[in-house]
């Protein structure tokens, strides 16, 4: 009688072999996750410390960089660039830019709406294209003038308190080379980086104001020192014109007392001299003419000379004195302890000296106009 020969498989090998399988499919899925979860806390990781760098500096071509480095660092694309609007001229204009053929790209400008950051500046909205040969939208010039054509793309717009400042590109040369999760991370450094511009652009602004300032104030300075020199220059001019003048009036009131003296010395005693003499009824008239119509001459320079030009007596001098304080000759009298009559005599010889004689003008109003 024959053997039985044994089944070729068993359930139980069946159920180890699909449960093994499984297990390796899950295994492999959960490989998966972690790499992907590896990743990404390394990509959270990297955001982290990019927005410490990114707001540790105010200066703006250090943010710049700053920023561009860390996409580079999480992405390794080919380039990157930073563009922002200019709010003069309202184009777009490109900041600073990283990788392939930098140079070129830096500093260049795109109307509104021209080119993806120009379209992404002016609509605010974030575009991801895996092949630039299928959007029209992509300005060609740019990768033409850098003889390499890019072909994939990323753009964010940046915004500041909800406004569109401008845009965040990251270009490779590989087709479908970025997806939705570089879209997100880009838009979150998108967000820090805007802040950190924004800082920058107030801090520069703020030291091109005090420099601006200081030079303002310099100038300021400079304006009042000058002016002070100025000042002092007139101050001493004013006063050397003040001694030329106080000299030409000393000169000239010398002059007027010689004039005065001389016409008292070398023509009064003549005068006198000559109307005591024998004249007739006509020539004592021209005498008494001549005498009034010199006094007349001479009389606005008698006004302005003190009275020691006039050669008056100290006897003289003290009289004219009291007349000048408005006393009566019976009380200069009383204080000099002399007569009426010779203080009366004193009077009259002083009125002659002063040039007083025949004049309608009181002693004391003419003394009061002496220096």
């Amino acid at each position: 009688m024959p053997k039985a020969q044994p089944p070729s498989s068993s359930p139980k090998v069946a159920t180890k072999t699909l449960t093994a399988k499984r297990l390796q499919t899950e295994n492999r899925a959960l490989k998966q996750k972690n790499e992907m979860l590896t990743r990404r806390n390394h990509e959270l990781e990297l955001i982290c410390q990019s927005f410490l760098s990114i707001n540790s500096s105010l200066d703006l071509d250090r943010v710049l960089a700053t920023i561009l480095e860390v996409i580079r660092a999480l992405f390794g694309a080919v380039g990157s660039s930073i563009w922002l609007k200019d709010p003069k001229s309202g184009e777009v204009v490109c900041q600073q830019a990283a990788g392939f053929q930098r140079n070129v790209v830096k500093g260049w400008r795109l109307s509104p709406g021209e080119g993806i950051a120009g379209w992404v500046s002016s609509y605010g909205e974030r575009v991801i294209l895996p092949d630039t040969r299928k959007d029209m939208r992509h300005f060609r010039q740019v990768a033409d003038t850098m003889q390499v054509e890019l072909r994939s793309l990323i753009s964010v717009p940046m915004r500041v308190k909800g406004a569109v400042i401008g845009a965040l590109q990251v270009v490779d040369k590989q087709v479908g080379r970025f997806d939705e999760s570089h879209v997100d991370v880009l838009e979150a450094l998108s967000d820090a980086s805007a802040t950190a511009i924004e800082n920058a652009q107030l801090f520069k602004r703020a030291n091109r104001e005090i420099a601006e300032r200081k030079r303002a104030e310099k100038k300021l300075k400079a304006s009042e020192k000058e002016l002070k020199e100025k000042g002092n220059a007139l101050e001493e001019v004013n006063t050397a014109l003040n001694v030329l003048l106080k000299s030409r009036e000393e000169d000239q009131l010398q002059m007027e007392a010689v004039i005065v003296a001389n016409v008292k010395d070398l023509v009064n005693p003549f005068l006198e001299k000559l109307s005591r003499s024998q004249l007739d009824e006509k020539q004592a008239v021209y005498v008494e003419i001549i005498q009034t119509n010199i006094s007349n001459i001479v009389s606005p320079f008698m006004r302005q000379i003190p009275m020691k030009f006039f050669d008056l007596t100290p006897a003289e001098i003290q009289i004219a004195d009291l007349v000048r304080k408005n006393k009566t000759t019976k009380e200069i009298a009383a204080l000099l302890n002399t007569s009426a009559k010779t203080i009366e005599a004193h009077r009259n010889r002083l009125r002659k000296k002063l040039g007083l004689t025949n004049q309608p003008i009181q002693l004391r109003d003419y003394l009061m106009t002496l220096v």
